[in-house]
C-alpha cells in the first residue's frame, strides 16, 4: 500500500498515512477531524549516471549546433549538479575554457 500525504483544514497539520487506494476520509492523527486533502507528492526517482550521460553530450551539442553557447553552459552546469559524473563535469568544464567564463 503507498504512503500518502494529508492536510487537516481544521488544525492545519501534514500527516503522512498508508492506505488502501480505496479507503474514503482519512482523519487527522492530530485532532481527529475527517476534512483532510490529499497532497500531491513529489515522485521518487533516481537517475542513473550511465543512461544519463550520453543524453547531456546530446543535448549540449545541440545547443552549440544551434549556436546557444550560454544556454548550453547553463544546461551542462545544472546536469553537472544533479549527475555525479566524471564526464558530465568534464563536459561544463569544457563548456567553461572555451568561453572564457568560470
Amino acid at each position: 500500500m503507498p504512503i500518502y500525504e494529508y492536510e487537516c483544514s481544521q488544525c492545519g497539520k501534514i500527516f503522512e498515512m498508508i492506505v488502501d487506494r480505496d479507503r474514503g476520509r482519512v482523519p487527522c492523527k492530530v485532532c481527529g477531524n475527517a476534512d483532510t486533502k490529499k497532497l500531491v507528492g513529489a515522485p521518487a526517482f533516481r537517475v542513473a549516471t550511465d543512461s544519463a550521460t550520453p543524453r547531456i553530450e546530446r543535448r549540449v551539442k545541440d545547443y552549440l549546433l544551434d549556436g546557444k553557447f550560454s544556454e548550453a553552459s547553463r544546461f551542462a552546469d545544472k546536469a553537472a549538479s544533479m549527475v555525479k559524473s566524471d564526464k558530465v563535469k568534464q563536459i561544463a568544464d569544457k563548456l567553461h575554457q572555451k568561453t572564457g567564463k568560470s
